[in-house]
């Protein structure tokens, strides 16, 4: 499996955990470029910045698509293949008089974060309503509407803000659980449906010696997992949010599901389920050794077979299912990120561009998707590959994480959360003094910013 942005696939999906950890969106920033286009182009070319590289999978995919709707259409289409960079590159344009591209295609996150608060992408929500070309459904049918809304920016509450400024044709979740289906093939059919079930099978791998869960600990978002994911089935997605945005830190101590939740962290780190060296390790080395079969479960995104599948132990058979709820709750939402398309409010052909945007989401390119990027379609109905099947049942019934971080909060994260996270998730201190001390630092960081 081969999907991931970089050469690698770890930056731009290892930014998703950071943005989704746990379920909770990081740090969406305000404003959409709605309004009319000033659109100057002759219809009949198109310029698409992409953030794919030549050579990678999604590059060949891409080129397909434009190649194919060219041909259809008579526009000739025209890509420059940018990188994960590609969106911070068309930063500087969008103040200039002349645009050099009338669509970029990245990340959700980078569209969002970067180019939305900017006021220079489109408000599309009338391409949602485009037929797909050979169909009678429209691009909100084949996505639903929850993808829709993680295309559109949010404000400093949380809640949306204008209409939609991306029009997405896949998806990544983070908080997957992995395992080998070799070596517990009773999962396949009947997975944990909560974390005492699940909590079984790991006390059953203990009890033969094993450690049952691999986790790079250098990155602080995969570590988040844990604590964001128990805290989302115990007090919802809000959660974390709420508590970071209480100035005087007592939320963090005033509910006892904040505790609870820490107390599941603690008991796994200092109950010794983590894998040996995962606190000094470097990423990825944790996640090959899981994939060598020295650990049994890895729980991370669904980028994570495409990371690993050239080191993996001979006849791995990939299999995932969504992080289990906390016994007595519901199963935290699943968190997902959107990668597709966003046009440029001073693009030369964005009526040509909102063509292309429809003409991307046919039924046999979105099957490439899974085939090709080996990751999940955003259209409903088209299976995933088969290690991400049981993660794409639950991104079809709309099962997913909508909520979103308010805006400023990143710095708060980094500085504040993931810090006293790692200690827990390292056994360095107690589920009691990570609450104690989350109160007294945020307390202390809303402080410093008066």
């Amino acid at each position: 499996m081969a999907s991931a942005k970089s050469a690698t696939g770890s930056a731009a999906r290892r930014t998703l955990a950071a943005v989704a950890a746990g379920a909770l969106a990081v740090a969406m920033t305000a404003g959409c470029g709605g309004g009319g286009e000033t659109g100057s182009g002759d219809g009949k070319q198109l310029t698409i910045w992409s953030s794919w590289l030549k050579g990678q999978p999604g590059q060949r995919f891409l080129q397909g698509v434009a190649d194919d709707f060219q041909a259809r259409t008579g526009i000739k289409v025209t890509i420059e293949w940018k990188g994960n960079a590609a969106a911070k590159a068309l930063l500087p344009a969008l103040n200039s008089t002349e645009m050099p591209t009338d669509i970029i295609e990245s990340t959700g996150g980078a569209i969002t974060n970067a180019l939305a608060p900017t006021g220079g992408l489109l408000d599309i929500a009338d391409v949602y309503q485009m037929k797909i070309p050979g169909t009678d459904q429209t691009v909100q049918q084949a996505v639903g509407d929850q993808a829709m809304s993680l295309s559109t920016p949010v404000d400093g509450t949380g809640a949306r803000s204008g209409g939609p400024v991306q029009v997405p044709y896949w998806a990544s979740s983070s908080n997957v659980v992995f395992y080998n289906g070799k070596r517990f093939p009773e999962l396949v059919s009947a997975p944990p449906q909560d974390w005492d079930q699940f909590m079984a099978v790991l006390d059953a791998q203990k009890a033969k010696g094993r450690k049952p869960l691999a986790l790079d600990g250098s990155i602080q978002s995969y570590s988040a997992l844990y604590y964001t994911s128990f805290l989302s089935s115990i007090m919802g997605v809000d959660a974390l949010a709420k508590a970071s945005l209480d100035k005087s830190g007592r939320t963090w101590g005033s509910d006892p599901g904040y505790l609870q939740a820490a107390e599941m962290v603690e008991k796994l780190a200092r109950g010794g389920y983590f894998i040996d060296g995962y606190s000094a390790s470097k990423f990825p080395a944790m996640e090959n050794k899981w994939a060598n079969d020295e650990a049994d479960f890895n729980v991370n995104g669904t980028w994570l077979p495409g990371e690993v599948g050239k080191v993996a132990a001979a006849g791995f058979d990939f299999r995932a299912f969504p992080f289990p709820a906390v016994k007595g709750k519901k199963a935290p939402p699943l968190p997902v990120a959107v990668n597709g398309l966003a046009i440029l409010k001073k693009a030369k052909n964005a009526e040509a561009a909102k063509q292309f945007a429809a003409f991307l989401l046919q039924r046999s390119y979105q099957e490439q998707v899974s085939t090709q990027l080996q990751d999940i379609p955003v259209m409903k109905g088209v299976p995933a590959p088969g290690p991400l099947q049981a993660v794409k049942d639950v991104f079809d019934r709309g099962e997913i994480n909508t909520f979103r971080f308010p805006t400023g909060l990143a710095d708060y994260l980094t500085k504040v959360f993931y810090e006293l996270d790692d200690q827990l998730v390292f056994g360095k201190i107690s589920a009691k003094e990570f609450v104690d001390k989350m109160v007294s630092q945020t307390a202390a960081y809303w402080r410093s910013k008066n």
